[in-house]
């Protein structure tokens, strides 16, 4: 199984002594929408994202990540297959962004600054997700809208209770 961008609620700080800094705000996690989500919250203006925000990615809720993989263990027709577990919607960087700062910020003009991109940050990472569909009747269907209206409250009320 080769899961894309997980998205869900419950992920803590990672473990480690390297800290990542973007601009006045220690990030947690170095996934996207968490750390997205922990800057506007925490008021930066203009927002800092690594890159042009060009970058292509397929957020997928978690939820629907467990049944693909469940779905997959029990399917007969898995045996000996791999998987592209995700949903089948791109979305830009500066997209998932917006939308998240619009939540937290509404009626605020979306302001962002590109900071240098990871160095061997992948631009587009599309999966085919056909396969999954057809051998198994696997699809992801949690919404980007469905995702973010759970996790981005979760994420504000973890970092105000300290847990990233």
């Amino acid at each position: 199984m080769r899961p894309f961008n997980c998205v869900g609620i419950g992920e803590m700080r990672a473990k480690g002594e390297h800290e990542v800094l973007s601009g006045n705000v220690k990030l947690a996690m170095s996934h996207v929408v968490p750390d997205l989500v922990q800057k506007i919250a925490k008021g930066q203006d203009p927002l800092r994202i690594l890159g042009d925000g060009t970058q292509v990615r397929h957020y997928t809720y978690g939820g629907d990540l467990a049944t693909g993989i469940v779905t997959a263990m029990e399917h007969p027709a898995a045996r000996n297959e791999d998987f592209n577990l995700s949903t089948a919607q791109s979305t830009t960087v500066l997209e998932l962004a917006e939308n998240i700062w619009n939540r937290l910020n509404p009626g605020t003009p979306f302001r962002y600054i590109s900071d240098p991109p990871f160095e061997h940050d992948v631009q587009k990472r599309v999966p085919a997700t056909q396969k999954a569909s057809d051998l198994l009747g696997f699809e992801a269907t949690t919404s980007l809208d469905e995702m973010l209206d759970e996790v981005v409250p979760w994420v504000v009320q973890a970092a105000e209770r300290g847990l990233i």
